[in-house]
Parts: C-alpha cells; sequence; structure tokens
C-alpha cells in the first residue's frame, strides 16, 4: 500500500498510468500532470483584499503582489496541527515522505463518534478503471457508510471523459452533487468565478484554529490546502501529493551486472549512455529523459526572477542547456529507436524488458514496475538516480504541487449540512495507522481483504471489484510510504527522497491559483513540438530563438507582466 491515502489494492497511484500521464512534477507541463499544476488551467486563490476585480480574459494583472496574496490566503486555510499517532521507521526529512517498512500491529482509532448525522448525500468522482457497484449492491460502500453514519451515493465516472461531465454538471447548478470531485487538470476556464456561485466557501469553518474540529484535516499539511483557494476563499478539500514526483530510474541489476556506476553529472551520463548502448545484444543506453533533462538542469515551472524580472522558462539558458545537452544524448546514438521515433508509449515496456536501462518516469511508477515485473524476473532491480546540477554539484530541484485533486462541497445555506460533511471529511481523512484509514483503503478484513503471513493486506476478489479511490478522492490525509509488499522498496524510496528533500526549493508562483487570460491558453504549446524537434537534430538550438522572438511578440510580453502584477 502507498501511503494513508491510497488503498492498497486498486489505487489510484497504482492506476496512474491510465489515468491523463503524469506530468513533471519539478517541471510541470501540461494539463494533463497529476502531481503538477502549473501547465495547465492555474486559478487565483484572489482575496478581497488583495485582488482586483477581473473580467473573462483580462489581460491586466489580478493581484496587487504576490505577498499580499499569500498573507490573503494565509488567513483562508486551516491552521496545521500535526498528528503523532503512529511513528514512521524513516522520518520524513524536510517534507519528504515518511516511510514505514513494517505494517502497525495495531491500529488507533482517531474518530471517537460517529460524525454523521443520518443525512443522505451524492457525490461525484473520476475512475480510471473499471466502474464499481453503485449502493445497494456495494458492500464496501454500505461498510463505511455505516461508520460515516451517513449514506454516501457515489456518482463514479469515467476519468478520461471526465472534464466533459464535469462542464456539464457545472452547467447547471441545481443538479450539482452535494460533494463533487475535480482533478486540477479538469478545472475549467475562470473556475473560480464559477466556484464562488456553485460550491462552499469553507473558510468559514476551516480556517485558521477553527479546524480544531476536525483533527484529521488540521493534520493535513498547509500547502496542500492553499491550493484550494479561489476566488478570495476557500473551496477545496485536498489530496495530498509528494514533494517530489518525478525521477530517472536506471537499471541497477543490469548496472552491476555490467559493472557500470551510475552517471553524477549531465557528461557523465551522456558517457554511462552511450558506454551501455550496444544495438547488437538489443540494448540501449536511455529513454527520452527530456523531462529529466530539465530537472538536472534547473529548468523552472514556469518563471524565474531574475534581477526582480521575470523570464519564461523558454527563454532561461537552463531550458536552452537542457535541449542542448538531450541533443548530445540522442546524436550518440544511445537513445532507443523507438524512443527516437517518439513512441513514448512503450518506453515503460522497453526498460522493464532490458532493451533500455535508464528512464525518466513519476515516482508511482517504481512500485507499479516491480508489481509487473518480479513475478517473472525476481532479479528485477530499478532505482532512481540521486538528482545532480550539471557539473555534478547538488541540484535544484523545485517542489511539485502539493495537491492535484480536490473536492468541493456544493453551497447551501444550512451551516448543519456542511459541518456534517466536514465530519465525514475528518472521518475519511484519518492518517495512516487508523482503523478509520484501514476502512477507507483496504474496507473490511474477510471481505474486501485478507491478511497474508506477514499481515499485509491482500485484496479478495471482492475487494478488487469494489474498493477504488472513491471516499479517498474527497479528502486524504498525508501521504505516507508503507509499500511493504515489495521487499526494500520502503526504504529505498523513502531514503531516496529524504536525500533529493535539501535541495528542493519552490518557485515564485509556488501554492499560487493563478488564473491566466484564456488568450494566452495555446501560446506555449509551439515548444513542445520544437523541442522534439531539436534534440532530434531536425531544427537547431538557434530555432529556439526565433521561436521565443515569436511567442513574445504574440503575447509572452503581455503574459510576462500579468504574473509581474503578483510581485511586490
Amino acid at each position: 500500500m502507498l501511503g494513508s491515502n491510497t488503498p492498497p489494492f486498486k489505487t489510484f497511484r497504482e492506476k496512474r498510468s491510465e489515468a491523463p500521464p503524469r506530468g513533471t512534477g519539478a517541471i510541470n507541463v501540461n494539463r494533463r500532470s497529476f502531481l503538477g499544476v502549473l501547465g495547465g488551467a492555474v486559478f487565483l486563490a484572489a482575496a478581497p483584499s488583495a485582488l482586483t476585480a477581473c473580467s473573462p480574459g483580462a489581460s491586466a494583472p489580478l493581484a496587487t503582489t504576490s505577498g499580499g496574496l499569500a498573507e490573503a490566503v494565509a488567513k483562508l486555510v486551516p491552521s496545521y496541527i500535526p498528528l503523532d499517532l503512529v511513528k514512521p521507521d524513516i522520518p520524513s526529512v524536510k517534507g519528504s515522505t515518511p516511510g514505514f517498512t513494517t505494517l502497525p500491529a495495531t491500529l488507533v482509532k482517531s474518530v471517537k463518534d460517529t460524525p454523521g448525522k443520518g443525512g443522505t448525500y451524492t457525490a461525484m468522482t473520476p475512475a480510471w478503471w473499471a466502474i464499481p457497484p453503485s449502493l445497494p449492491e456495494n458492500s464496501y460502500y454500505k461498510a463505511v457508510n455505516a461508520e460515516l453514519g451517513t449514506t454516501i451515493n457515489f456518482q463514479v465516472n469515467d476519468g478520461n471523459s471526465y472534464a466533459d461531465k464535469i462542464q456539464t454538471v457545472l452547467a447547471s447548478p441545481k443538479d450539482v452533487p452535494d460533494w463533487v470531485v475535480i482533478p486540477s487538470w479538469n478545472l475549467p476556464p475562470r473556475f473560480g468565478q464559477a466556484a464562488k456561485g456553485i460550491f462552499t466557501d469553507l473558510s468559514e469553518f476551516l480556517a485558521g484554529d477553527k479546524v480544531k474540529k476536525y483533527p484529521n484535516l488540521a493534520n493535513i499539511p498547509t500547502a496542500s490546502w492553499k491550493l484550494g483557494c479561489f476566488d478570495g476563499g476557500l473551496y477545496g478539500l485536498p489530496y495530498p501529493g509528494a514533494l517530489i514526483s518525478d525521477a530517472i530510474f536506471y537499471r541497477a541489476d543490469i548496472f552491476e551486472q555490467l559493472g557500470v556506476e551510475p552517471p553524477k553529472s549531465a557528461d557523465d551520463y551522456l558517457k554511462v549512455a552511450k558506454q551501455l548502448t550496444d544495438p547488437a545484444k538489443n540494448r540501449w543506453g536511455s529513454e527520452d529523459v527530456w523531462n529529466g533533462a530539465q530537472i538536472i538542469h534547473g529548468v523552472v515551472p514556469k518563471w524565474k526572477q531574475v534581477d526582480g524580472k521575470l523570464q519564461n522558462k523558454f527563454e532561461t539558458d537552463e531550458y536552452r542547456a537542457a535541449l542542448e545537452w538531450t541533443a548530445k544524448l540522442f546524436a550518440d546514438g544511445s537513445v532507443h529507436p523507438d524512443a527516437v521515433a517518439g513512441n513514448a508509449q512503450q518506453s515503460k515496456q522497453r526498460f522493464e524488458s532490458g532493451a533500455s536501462l535508464m528512464a525518466s518516469d513519476g515516482v508511482g511508477g517504481w512500485h507499479e514496475a516491480l508489481a509487473r515485473v518480479l513475478p517473472s524476473n525476481p532479479g528485477f532491480k530499478m532505482l532512481p538516480l540521486d538528482y545532480f546540477a550539471p557539473d555534478g554539484g547538488a541540484p535544484t530541484l523545485f517542489r511539485a504541487q502539493p495537491a492535484a485533486i480536490f473536492s468541493f462541497i456544493k453551497k447551501t445555506d444550512d451551516p448543519a449540512k456542511v459541518e456534517e460533511l466536514l465530519a465525514l471529511a475528518n472521518f475519511i481523512a484519518a492518517p495512516f495507522g487508523t482503523q478509520e484509514n484501514r476502512l477507507i483503503t483496504s474496507g473490511v478484513e474477510g471481505v474486501h481483504y485478507t491478511k497474508d503471513s506477514q499481515g499485509i493486506p491482500k485484496m479478495t476478489e471482492k475487494g478488487s471489484q469494489e474498493v477504488t479511490s472513491t471516499y479517498a478522492f474527497l479528502v486524504a490525509g498525508p501521504i505516507v510510504n508503507s509499500m511493504v509488499q515489495y521487499p526494500g522498496l520502503v526504504e529505498a524510496q523513502s531514503g531516496w527522497e529524504a536525500r533529493q528533500a535539501p535541495h528542493v526549493t519552490e518557485d515564485a508562483f509556488f501554492g499560487m491559483q493563478i488564473e491566466e487570460p484564456t488568450k494566452f491558453a495555446s501560446l506555449g504549446k509551439p515548444f513542445n513540438d520544437l523541442a522534439k524537434d531539436i534534440v532530434r537534430g531536425r531544427k537547431s538550438i538557434k530555432d529556439l530563438d526565433s521561436e521565443v522572438a515569436s511567442w513574445r511578440s504574440k503575447g509572452g510580453d503581455e503574459l510576462r507582466d500579468f504574473y509581474a502584477g503578483f510581485l511586490a
């Protein structure tokens, strides 16, 4: 099981490959990213005291200063009051994911009383797996609802078409379910304005010390809450994410067989990749690691401050250097031919088969690969590279967005109804090591799971059909790593993240929901194709200069001014 906020069986993270592909984590590049938000729709956590009015498509800055915005948001979010119910074997370092190498023998009860008051509510969530049975056929829903003391009727929808569903639902406010899950990449344009009319501003119930009434919600880190702020209010209940979301993995088992050490600098990576490449043995040193190249070179998610002015990532020296380095990797013949041809869909398969030996992936891809490969190849071993700066020094890693899925409570003039739903949320957000968390993530022992000789839950057929990320999508506690079913993984993964954590920094707009005017929505898209062409030698690095000039004349400078409005 991964974390307190994911079921051990059919988990969201385990199924993330079926969801919109991950972004870059440290480098958020597109709307399909789960753990990144910046590349897609971005929204303004506008607070009345700090922001001016906005109109659709407005090009003027909507906030006075970033400091003012931060101060305004700080007044909306709950106080952070961490719980210490179970101690991890591997403690967190500067926000890294704590690890549990064994499962607690005894589970703690974190919610003493039944939270619900007998209400009946509807909740809409996405799913990137088979839709589970609805009530009354779903025994998992029945069991959880019984503990909640209320009835939640889930409306589970295909995650691949969820954006269209959200648009349709929000267009008819009276038909909006009581509780709605919306991934960040599915937030429609000008969502902040819509949220104000459709959903409940939770700051009235949770801001500051008001959250003390809900200890498990107070246990969610502040950064995750900040991204739930829209248009001057706190609307979203968060699904927290990890500090670092992406890695460059290498096949440690094959490296050991070949007597090759993992690279420790950018030049070293090129040498090692070339050394490992042997087409006669159907083996290439690397996949297309453009994502990882940007992380190594310290490319900002979107904007960089230079001498008090903003540079877009496409204008930075780091972005240019990442392109040049990746072009060398391709020119060396070290990248698998199918990756050169643009076949990214089979990247995992090539890496897992040993046809390519280094590859970028989301950290969640680690245990997914172990689940797929270990049954047929017990010697399979993949590890992430410790990140390095291009010269081998300390890297600059930009923090992944701390939440990318939110749920929203339908607007109501009945505060008792909101308080009941928040009490349910408090139960659902119970942290790892609690009875509530086990119920939410695994269902009922003997019905939805059994335990093996080591006490590790194993899904039953019924559990496989019924226990999915439904309640967990509504809200979740802080992430932990407890994937003890994969020997050594917890130690390796939490240890790796702890080593990287000291190098993690926040970009200038971290934690701010900023809604760009819609006219800029496609401004940066040409750079995606240009990067593919440059690294494959079809265009030169000089073409980057002309594309940047085009970008500036078509609105890039105006967009820069827009963002500059947030900086003091």
